[in-house]
């Protein structure tokens, strides 16, 4: 997935949080790490393909008290036009 070299890093979290991400990466069949890469490509703005061509991106949030959406409007972006 990653072409160019990686740096190890050291993060801090609760006990609680790194148990639910061990328990999520065994259930995906991967390693923490990549977990850990996953979440931060899915929030954090910049070249991620798999939140630029991912329709359910755009649908983030959707249903937050500040966003209003049109009828319609989740099947235009899932879907097309």
């Amino acid at each position: 997935m990653y072409d160019h070299l990686v740096k190890p890093i050291t993060i801090t979290i609760p006990e609680d949080l790194d148990a639910r991400a061990s328990a999520e990466a065994k259930r995906r069949g991967i390693s923490k790490s990549e977990l850990i890469r996953r979440g931060l490509v899915a929030v954090l703005p910049g070249d991620g393909v798999e939140i630029e061509n991912n329709p359910w991106h755009e649908l983030a949030g959707f249903a937050s008290p500040e966003l209003s959406v049109e009828p319609n409007e989740i099947d235009r972006v899932v879907y097309g036009p």
